[in-house]
């Protein structure tokens, strides 16, 4: 059975409250991202951010599908230039 991501819920978020900004372009990033029994790091692309949280988005080869979901922005770090 295929565990299911765990991203920040709307709560943490506080949406009404701080509201998002979106990147220009999507910017390269690593993030950790949390499975119920692992967290791993991948390099994916952030997309929006707000003061306390960045919005990803990453393709999950094993599933063949593209996500997007919210980790705190203490999880994010960028990749370096080429």
């Amino acid at each position: 059975m295929r565990e299911e991501l765990i991203m920040l819920t709307a709560a943490e978020l506080d949406i009404e409250n701080t509201r998002p900004t979106d990147f220009p372009e999507p910017r390269r990033v690593y993030a950790w991202i949390r499975y119920p029994s692992q967290a791993i790091r991948i390099q994916t692309h952030a997309i929006a951010y707000t003061k306390t949280a960045v919005k990803i988005r990453f393709f999950e080869p094993l599933i063949m599908i593209q996500r997007e979901g919210w980790v705190w922005l203490g999880a994010v770090t960028p990749v370096p230039p080429d």
